[in-house]
């Protein structure tokens, strides 16, 4: 997954900061791709559109922004755990306001654009598993369109969510359909054991983009003003003092003032040049890591998403555990009533003693019992005592408790009793028939095995994740330290050369004005010399 970036302490171009097609690093130097031209094209459109050139070993294609914003997307989606370079920002609306219909033509944001848009092919050219990705060398063929490329696998495979896919291949036809259970988070929440490493990277990342966003990227641009500022005064100054070698009559002191011009001039073209190299190689640089500092924050979001929807996973199984342990007690329950009630009220409560043994206040499914074993005997043998009143009316009472009858109201224990288990029966059968409860239980038994599995995917995908976003960070921070140290070493050569040059010039001046002597003034006309003057301060035109 990761590469290790080298310089060559020796090497007398890393020194210089020579750094052809603007600031690229070593590695981006070992890409062939080129973006030869910007033209402009109307194919498959009515309005004029900016088409880039784009030269590739075997390849020549042609592709607009769009498509490469396109291609951006479409790895992110395909790689959620790899760092993609970012490409360079649309034109702003002052862009729009201030050239209007120039800014798509505009020479100098062309130029630029395509320096950001050929770094972006380089970089992913030379990224050991982007650069064999099928979508990016589509891309460089011009034998596919972009719409073409979208209607091909993987795009035409891949979810609209990566979440629910596996992270080493979300455009997998053959995933496992467990996938389609995990929860999807679409904002980031608390976890409930968080990686301790990802929180550092999480802080460092948001410093990162605090100091590049908001200090050294407007800093940069704060000095670049000036310099441009600077370099337009060196251009008044020279045509000034150029203009004043003219009228002089002198000719030592036309010289003078010529060779100083000229040094003014020098100085304003060595600016100009430093601020074109200044623009590609250390503004731009700048610029593209203050991009980069979101795009780290937008792939650990990512992996936060990851790790909550295994926690949310590990919460929705165990919920579906206690609703199908739940149902399946009420299951039991039901059956057991069932039975018991079939069986006259057996078992229905466990006895720890028969119930003839009982105490004389035995329950009232002992007292049933009873009574069904006195209607089993002959009448003469169930009243051995002297007859009585009461025991003529007995038989009418047994024999109509078993007729189709109502039965007497029982004893207000027994109604109770009876009354609350019929009506608890009836109700649960009633809110929660058999077939419901049976089928939201094997509904909940498929999805509590389904779940299982892509809890089991998800821990091994989420250490996946970990490893390899890992690994892209090392890799970046690698990156990071080629790049900047090219960025200085870029730096220091720009402000040398142009130091240089000027000195050049600024030394020739110097040689211009010591030939001026001090009988300069004679045989200039008594008007133009200024009077005399008595005093501390006067002037003479011998002093």
């Amino acid at each position: 997954m990761a590469t290790t970036l080298t310089l060559n302490e020796n090497d007398e171009s890393a020194v210089h900061g020579s750094a052809p097609h603007g600031a690229l690093t070593p590695a981006d130097e070992s890409s062939p791709i080129r973006i030869v031209d910007a033209i402009s094209s109307s194919e498959f459109s009515k309005t004029s559109y900016i088409v880039y050139v784009i030269v590739s070993p075997g390849h020549e294609s042609k592709r607009r922004y769009s498509d490469f914003e396109a291609l951006r997307e479409a790895l992110v989606e395909l790689h959620p755990t790899l760092i993609l370079p970012p490409l360079p920002s649309k034109h702003t609306l002052v862009d729009y306001a201030t050239k209007q219909g120039r800014a798509k033509s505009d020479p100098a944001l062309l130029a630029r654009r395509k320096r950001m848009l050929e770094r972006f092919l380089r970089r992913i050219d030379t990224h050991p598993v982007l650069r064999i990705d099928v979508v990016f060398r589509r891309f460089l063929d011009a034998r596919y369109t972009w719409h073409e490329i979208t209607r091909l696998p993987p795009l035409s495979t891949l979810p609209k969510n990566n979440l629910a896919a596996p992270p080493q291949n979300p455009a997998d036809p053959d995933a496992p359909v467990c996938y389609s259970v995990l929860p999807l988070p679409l904002h980031p929440g608390k976890l409930a054991a968080p990686h301790k490493r990802f929180q550092e990277s999480e802080a460092f990342t948001d410093r990162f983009q605090t100091h590049m966003g908001h200090t050294m990227e407007p800093a940069n641009r704060r000095l670049m003003r000036r310099w441009y500022d600077i370099a337009a005064d060196m251009a008044d100054m020279g045509a000034l003092l150029n203009a004043q070698s003219v009228a002089e009559h002198h000719r030592a002191l036309a010289t003078a003032f010529e060779r100083t011009g000229q040094a003014a001039d020098t100085n304003y073209l060595s600016l100009t040049e430093m601020l074109a190299g200044w623009e590609a190689q250390i503004a731009e640089p700048l610029y593209e890591y203050t991009q980069y500092a979101s795009i780290l924050q937008r792939i650990i979001r990512w992996r936060h998403l990851k790790h909550q929807q295994f926690e949310l996973a590990q919460e929705m199984l165990e919920d579906k555990r206690r609703r199908l342990h739940e149902l399946e007690r009420i299951e039991a329950n039901s059956a057991r009533l069932m039975q018991a009630l079939e069986n006259g009220g057996h078992g229905l409560v466990p006895r720890a003693t028969p119930v003839r043994a009982a105490a004389p206040t035995v329950s009232v499914y002992g007292r049933a019992a009873e009574d069904e074993e006195d209607e089993e005997e002959p009448p003469a043998a169930a009243e051995p005592e002297p007859p009585a009143p009461a025991p003529k009316p007995q038989p009418a009472a047994r024999a109509d408790a078993s007729a189709p009858a109502p039965a007497p109201a029982p004893s207000p224990a027994r109604r109770g009793f009876l009354g609350s288990l019929s009506d608890s029966l009836a109700q649960m059968m009633d809110m929660n028939s058999d077939s419901t409860r049976q089928s939201s239980i094997s509904r909940l038994r498929e999805e509590t095995i389904l779940l299982q599995e892509a809890m089991d995917l998800t821990a091994k995908d989420l250490d996946f994740c970990n490893r390899t976003i890992q690994a892209s960070l090392d890799r970046f921070q690698r990156l990071k330290v080629a790049d900047f140290r090219q960025l200085m070493l870029d730096l220091v050569r720009l402000h040398r050369d142009m130091c240089a040059k000027n000195l050049e010039a600024w030394r020739a001046a110097k040689e211009a004005v010591d030939e001026v002597g001090p009988d300069a003034w004679a045989g200039m006309p008594e008007a133009h010399l200024a009077p005399k003057r008595r005093g501390p301060h006067a002037w003479r035109p011998d002093a």
